[in-house]
């Protein structure tokens, strides 16, 4: 399928999506996130190993995988203070020696993935380990600015590894696809994407109306993952609600915000799986593709048998391809500058010869 049909195919997936989203929120959210989700997250990391992460370092994987790895370690002494499913390896965790670090860990584990970010960025911009670490250094100077900030804290803690790497870092991807290929559906996509999110926000809604506003098993799951807590923050940052209001999900705010993040992750999964011939992300070792599918299998059985252990258990892998995404995310960013500075440039030589 060449480019012009893909970008056709992913018109078509936006407004499947969408549709999909208004019609049952949710639920879409709760099925993609478990059924697309792992498949997503084991061919994105083959595929990007294979093009050592976009990085100009060896040690990219080995670097961000360490953040990764705190990041997950946190989450989990965290979660086990709060509920019963990690209660014994928080206790375990803090009242054995290395007690102190776990506290300590917890301190800075919103800070994790920002610096994540950061890291991959200077790994990606630059040869040299002295500019790398004096980008990292600011990156923890900012970090330490903004560590009273309710906003920067849902934004890097929350945000940046979900709604932002579904959403916004999608966008660009889809953008930086278009102007290398100068495909006319190609910026169609991308202004239907675009549409959609305003639709989203505009479209008037009746929550009561809504099938899965009444299905009290499907919102029980929901809340029971977490993710009205995401919801919640990304209403306080949009200024439409405060954190000194209650969030109920089956509210019209609730259930708007649940149709955003139904479309969201389901489209994100969808337009990559529409490029394998593009980005040829299926050409990878047959033992890489074989874990790949072994994975995804039981990861499914996982979610199927209690979505909170499945969405624990993944959570390493979930995380480990947002991060090693970032060097991606740069490049296409840096790609888009370049590219409309070029534009820009010609347009005023052009003019300049014109005249």
């Amino acid at each position: 399928m060449d480019t012009r049909k893909i970008d056709l195919l992913n018109i078509g997936l936006v407004i499947v999506s969408l549709l999909l989203a208004f019609w049952m929120p949710f639920a879409l959210f709760l099925f993609s996130y478990a059924v697309l989700g792992p498949l997503h997250y084991m061919t994105e990391i083959n595929w990007l190993d294979e093009r050592n992460y976009f990085s100009k370092s060896k040690s990219t994987p080995w670097l961000l995988g360490i953040f990764v790895f705190l990041i997950c370690l946190g989450s989990f002494y965290v979660d086990g203070s709060r509920t019963e499913t990690f209660a014994s390896f928080y206790h375990w965790a803090k009242t054995s020696f290395a007690g102190g670090l776990f506290e300590g860990l917890r301190t800075v584990l919103m800070h994790l993935a920002f610096l994540a970010l950061v890291l991959a960025v200077a790994l990606v911009a630059f040869r040299s380990w002295s500019l790398r670490l004096l980008v990292f250094v600011i990156g923890c100077l900012v970090s330490f600015l903004f560590k009273s900030s309710t906003n920067y804290l849902i934004i890097v803690g929350s945000l940046l590894p979900t709604i932002i790497h579904v959403s916004i870092f999608t966008g660009l991807f889809m953008l930086y696809g278009a102007m290398k290929s100068e495909s006319r559906p190609g910026y169609g996509a991308v202004l239907v994407f675009i549409l959609a999110h305003l639709i989203i926000m505009f479209w008037p809604i009746q929550a009561s109306d809504y099938f899965l506003a009444k299905n009290g098993p499907v919102t029980e799951r929901f809340v029971q993952s977490g993710f009205h807590n995401l919801l919640y923050q990304l209403g306080i940052i949009l200024g439409l609600t405060s954190s000194s209001s209650k969030f109920i999900v089956n509210s019209e705010l609730g259930v708007r915000l649940g149709i955003f993040l139904g479309f969201a992750y389901t489209y994100h999964y969808l337009n990559w799986f529409s490029k394998t011939s593009v980005i040829k992300w299926h050409q990878v070792s047959k033992r890489k593709l074989a874990w790949a599918i072994i994975i995804w299998i039981a990861s499914i059985v996982l979610y199927a048998y209690d979505y909170k252990i499945g969405l624990m258990a993944l959570l390493f892998l979930s995380f480990l391809h947002v991060v090693f995404e970032f060097p991606l995310n740069y490049v296409s960013i840096a790609g888009i500058a370049s590219g409309l500075f070029k534009r820009v440039k010609g347009t005023g030589q052009s003019q300049k010869g014109m005249a």
